[in-house]
C-alpha cells in the first residue's frame, strides 16, 4: 500500500532537485527571434544549399559566450554591453544587420554582404572575441 507521507516527501524532494538543477545550470540565452529575423532579412541565404541559419551565424562553437567575427560586429553594432540584456526591437536589429553588410569580412576584399550575396554565412569559424574554444 502507498504511504502518502513518503510519497509527498519524495515528490517534494524531486521537485526541489529539479528546481536546483535548472537554476544552477550554466544558462545560455537563446535568441530565436534573431534567427527568425535573420531568415526573414536574408531569405535567399536561408534557401541556399548547404547553409543552415542557426547559432553558428554568430557563434563558431557550442558555447554562446564565444562569438566569431560577425557575432562580435553585430554585438558592437547593437551596442550590447550586458550579455543578459539583448535588443528585442526588430527594426533596430534589422538595421544593424543591414549596416554589417558593408563591414569587412574575414575573406580578403569581401564584405559580410558580399558573402551573404554569394550564398555563404558571413562569419568565420574562429573565436573573435578574445575567448578560446
Amino acid at each position: 500500500m502507498l504511504n502518502l507521507a513518503t510519497f509527498g516527501r519524495t515528490m517534494s524532494a524531486g521537485g526541489l532537485l529539479i528546481a536546483f538543477l535548472i537554476l544552477s545550470s550554466d544558462q545560455a540565452v537563446a535568441r530565436p527571434p534573431y534567427k527568425k529575423l535573420y531568415q526573414k532579412v536574408y531569405p535567399e541565404l536561408a534557401k541556399a544549399e548547404g547553409v543552415k541559419i542557426g547559432c553558428s551565424v554568430c557563434h563558431p562553437v557550442k558555447s554562446k559566450k564565444i562569438r566569431n567575427n560577425y557575432g562580435v560586429a553585430l554585438k558592437k553594432e547593437l551596442g550590447v554591453t550586458d550579455p543578459k540584456k539583448w535588443v528585442k526591437d526588430k527594426k533596430i536589429v534589422t538595421a544593424a544587420l543591414k549596416k554589417l553588410e558593408n563591414h569587412k569580412s574575414h575573406v580578403e576584399g569581401k564584405t559580410f554582404g558580399d558573402l551573404i550575396s554569394a550564398g555563404k554565412l558571413p562569419g568565420d569559424d574562429k573565436p573573435a572575441d578574445g575567448k578560446s574554444k
